[in-house]
């Protein structure tokens, strides 16, 4: 929804404008209340609802109703939009001791509370105030390139991809809170849209991660140097790491399809597509073309 509001005066010198009355019934918000305002890095103003707590919430996974095979997928969407508590309910044990190993292996902080009567709950226990996001932003493209220097030994490869996959799974759930709870969004310090740029990158590591994972065994580390490079550029490039420059992430490219015309086409497609989601975040660095 689009709202467009006139800039009036009042008084001499203050000016103010209107908040639209839907947007306030949604929210709850009654005369004399207190919203926020946050200017973004970009120059928006945006305005929130009074602060929110991120509050107990419940994702009820009833095995009865649904088939085994997507839990993964439900307990994915769970995790990732911000729910406190995953709730189990199941009528054979080996059901949800396989669900215990998945969710150990793929969900950080996600750990059981309780089991009893054909019930299992799991609570995110961590405290995401005190994860640093970039810091882990950094750690999942470290990952990956210890991926890229590993790449002949698929049982390394393995085990680093599901660390990727569960530092991805907590940041697009830090991510997309931040989209709704500005206590969140004020500490990861991102406008709008740059929420979703980072969402955006993130789904592009890990691809790349999976990617690594079809080639693995297949080809050595010195022959995806190319990529491995082309890879941390652009993330420099998409961090504002003001030495990167658009002639550098070109001849980068261009030395990383070299390696794709000289490797055998049981490798060559999963390479061609690391090159091109390296190229989508590039093209996600705003700054990048602009010196």
């Amino acid at each position: 929804m689009v709202y467009i509001r006139k800039v009036q005066r009042i008084g001499s010198s203050s000016l103010f404008i209107t908040i639209p009355k839907a947007w306030c019934e949604k929210y709850g918000i009654k005369e004399g209340e207190n919203v926020e305002l946050i200017e973004s890095t970009s120059g928006d103003l945006i305005i929130l609802p009074k602060a929110q707590g991120l509050g107990e919430s419940v994702f009820v996974i009833d095995l009865s109703k649904v088939n085994l095979i997507y839990v993964d997928k439900l307990i994915s969407y769970a995790y990732i939009n911000g729910y406190s508590e995953i709730k189990i309910v199941y009528s054979r044990k080996q059901d949800l001791e396989s669900i215990k190993d998945m969710v150990e292996t793929k969900f950080m902080g996600l750990i059981l509370t309780s089991e009893k009567d054909n019930e299992a709950v799991f609570s995110f226990a961590l405290d995401t105030n005190r994860v640093n996001f970039y810091e882990l932003f950094n750690r999942i493209d470290k990952l990956t390139s210890l991926m890229l220097d590993s790449v002949d030994d698929e049982k390394s490869v393995l085990r680093l991809d599901a660390e990727v996959d569960r530092i991805y799974f907590l940041l697009v759930r830090m991510l997309r809170t931040g989209l709704t709870n500005s206590e969140v969004a004020k500490r990861l310090g991102l406008d709008p849209v740059r929420f979703l740029d980072f969402r955006l990158v993130l789904h592009f590591i890990e691809s790349f991660g999976d990617e690594i994972t079809a080639v693995a065994g297949k080809i050595t580390p010195k022959d995806v140097q190319p990529i491995k490079s082309l890879k941390e550029a652009v993330i420099k490039a998409f961090l504002g790491y003001s030495e990167i420059k658009a002639d550098k992430i070109e001849k980068l490219t261009d030395e990383a399809y070299e390696l794709v015309r000289k490797a055998n086409k049981e490798v060559s497609s999963s390479l061609s597509r690391m090159i091109e989601m390296a190229k989508d975040i590039a093209d996600l660095s705003e700054t990048l073309y602009l010196k």
